[in-house]
């Protein structure tokens, strides 16, 4: 990220901090849109909107369209903005629209296959008879960017990009507020 170098506590704190947001976004994946849980109310007419709560961690997915649905995902710690990945591009591929449905299921049952070594959405590969779902990152959990693709019969059907980071804050003496150092709230951080 930057070339400033963390003291041993803190670059612990934030390898601490780091597993926590990978498990829980683990867990949020498996209990949302993949899950096909967690809808809500949306925001703004037309989207939809999925959550999920445990803790201190909290993560919103909220999305606009269908057969091209780009949206955000962003993961609450401590009530701060913490954590965010975007996503879009193509989606479906045009000419394959009438596949959409047995796409999307396929798509769901690859993100529910999302382990703490790739947790933004899917594995890096995930293969059903005929299917293939791949899902390439450059970068890490802090910043990274992505593709996910899926083929049938070695034909692309659905192709998606996005990125991914956490929010980095400031303090009233504006120095950066990691989110791994909201250990409890501080009045008028951030403002």
């Amino acid at each position: 990220m930057s070339e400033y170098k963390f003291t041993p506590e803190q670059e612990a704190r934030k390898q601490a901090w780091l597993t926590e947001l990978i498990e829980f976004i683990v867990r949020a994946n498996r209990n949302t849109w993949a899950a096909d849980q967690g809808e809500i109310d949306p925001v703004l007419p037309g989207d939809k909107t999925h959550e999920y709560k445990e803790g201190d961690w909290w993560l919103v997915d909220n999305y606009s369209g269908y057969f091209r649905a780009p949206g955000i995902t962003v993961v609450r710690y401590k009530e701060k903005p913490a954590w965010h990945m975007y996503y879009g591009g193509l989606g479906m591929i045009p000419t394959q629209y009438d596949k959409v449905r047995e796409t999307f299921v396929f798509l769901r049952e690859a993100l529910m296959q999302v382990t703490t070594e790739m947790p933004l959405r899917g594995p890096s590969e995930y293969r059903n008879g005929n299917r293939l779902y791949t899902f390439r990152m450059k970068g890490n959990i802090e910043n990274c960017e992505w593709v996910e693709q899926m083929s049938e019969n070695n034909e692309l059907v659905f192709t998606q990009t996005g990125g991914a980071g956490i929010y980095i804050d400031k303090m009233n003496d504006r120095k950066p507020l990691y989110p791994w150092d909201l250990h409890a709230p501080t009045p008028g951080v951030g403002s």
